[in-house]
């Protein structure tokens, strides 16, 4: 089951996922756009309970940087900080800078804590 939040340009997909033949899993977040008329995924946060990693570009470059879980006890509460700090810098390295208008950045801001509480009622 997945549920998408929609701010400005960007649609925030919210699901638990399972990977490794399901050994690891969890919450895990895709920010979506519209680009050139095709549906991208412009990063990915999967807060896995093993591996818990995040993404630049999931479907293009794939830029892939892994956290240590014995530093994140909230994977979820790190998501939402890091996006509500620096979306425009994290969709910028995605490669997808202008959809990181002053207008979606405010709109994914206010959203931030609805998309929370649903990730977190899922999670």
């Amino acid at each position: 089951m997945s549920e998408t939040i929609k701010a400005g340009q960007l649609d925030f997909m919210i699901e638990n996922r399972f990977a490794g033949q399901e050994r690891d899993g969890g919450p895990s977040m895709q920010v979506l756009a519209d680009v050139d008329g095709s549906r991208v995924q412009v990063l990915r946060f999967d807060m896995f309970r093993i591996q818990p990693h995040y993404h630049y570009a999931p479907m293009g470059m794939n830029t892939r940087y892994d956290l240590d879980p014995l530093t994140v006890d909230d994977g979820i509460g790190w998501v939402i900080g890091l996006i509500n700090k620096k979306l425009p810098q994290l969709v910028a390295k995605a490669g997808y800078e202008k959809l990181a208008d002053s207008t979606t950045v405010e709109a994914a801001q206010k959203a931030l804590p609805d998309i929370e509480k649903r990730w977190r009622s899922m999670a």
